[in-house]
């Protein structure tokens, strides 16, 4: 895919996967270390945390409602870096999913991640293999491709880790230069990346608390650690803030308003890419208009139906809608 094409459509929302993986999961009674260990069921999954985005607002295209005087679709895009050895499963996950493909390929293989769920998610290891390096030239195209994508594109998600070889100050960059093309940006990663990237105030920010707790200097695990370091952020410019707290809910910031949402997850089958779907459930909120309320119930409901599956999926949207319909949203 050539990301300079001059005729793109207008759209919704961009993700920018840096580090992208192909999540293979297997599923077990008990994972017996020295021992032969009799997987029950797998699945390989195109992952990544912006890669997840998309494909967790993909089955939402035409679920939007009016918008500009016809139906409305929530157009998806994303971009970043995929691995020539092992492109393949990513170029059809975007294919199916009607997702408009601009990553640029750079030499290697994407990252893999084992995932080992036991006893239907009771417990879960992960294995995470390296992937590709990219060079300062390769920055410089992505840095490129962005400023071009940006300009047609309402929202830019910058999620996740950073690959070998790339600055920890290059998702600073890429906001601006997405900025630059008049987009907003929304931001979800950890480590030194976010704290140079919360130099550049994203629009959106949506850390757990462990992350943004080591970020700002301190630890964040109560509800009240949670509300303050929101409140910071508020002040330093964020304009909406999301701080997950795993099951004890997430704390959502936005203007004057704070809430605290949390839900009942049922039956959890598995963590992966929980909180992904809570950034996907918040960006489709915000599309559609919802007040903060609305957007944090169906950001947790998205939490919740993820959890439910194995790997990064998402149940049907009826089911979906019912589970955002279910979670207690609270003043704070």
């Amino acid at each position: 895919m050539n990301p300079d094409d001059s005729v793109l459509p207008d759209g919704d929302i961009l993700t920018v996967t840096l580090n992208p993986a192909l999540d293979l999961t297997a599923g077990l009674d008990e994972l017996v270390p020295g021992a032969v260990n009799r997987v029950a069921m797998a699945q390989s999954d195109p992952g990544g945390k912006g890669v997840n985005v998309a494909g967790f607002l993909a089955p939402w295209q035409v679920h939007l409602g009016q918008r500009q005087g016809h139906l409305g679709q929530v157009r998806l895009a994303a971009t970043g870096f995929l691995g020539g050895d092992n492109a393949e499963p990513f170029r059809n996950m975007f294919r199916l999913n009607r997702i408009d493909d601009r990553f640029l390929t750079v030499g290697g293989a994407t990252r893999t991640n084992i995932k080992i769920v036991e006893r239907d998610g009771a417990r879960i290891t992960d294995l995470n293999f390296p992937g590709f390096s990219v060079s300062p030239e390769e920055e410089g195209r992505l840095e490129e491709a962005i400023g071009t994508l940006a300009a047609r594109y309402r929202w830019v998600l910058f999620c996740g880790s950073v690959p070998a070889g790339a600055a920890p100050g290059i998702y600073a960059r890429l906001i601006a230069r997405a900025r630059a093309s008049g987009a907003r940006v929304a931001l979800d990663t950890s480590g030194p990346a976010l704290v140079a990237a919360l130099a550049a105030v994203p629009d959106v920010i949506k850390p757990n608390g462990e992350e943004l707790g080591e970020a700002l200097g301190r630890s964040i695990t109560t509800l009240a650690e949670a509300a303050e370091a929101a409140r910071e952020m508020r002040r330093r410019g964020v304009a909406e803030v999301m701080v997950s707290l795993g099951a004890e809910g997430a704390v959502f910031a936005s203007g004057g308003e704070m809430v605290h949402a949390v839900g009942h997850a049922g039956r959890i089958r598995s963590t992966v890419g929980a909180g992904d779907a809570l950034l996907s459930g918040y960006m489709l909120g915000l599309l559609r208009g919802l007040p903060l309320a609305g957007r944090a119930r169906l950001a947790t409901g998205f939490s919740l139906g993820a959890l439910s599956m194995l790997g990064p999926h998402l149940p049907p949207v009826a089911q979906v809608e019912s589970l955002a319909a279910s979670v207690a949203v609270v003043p704070l």
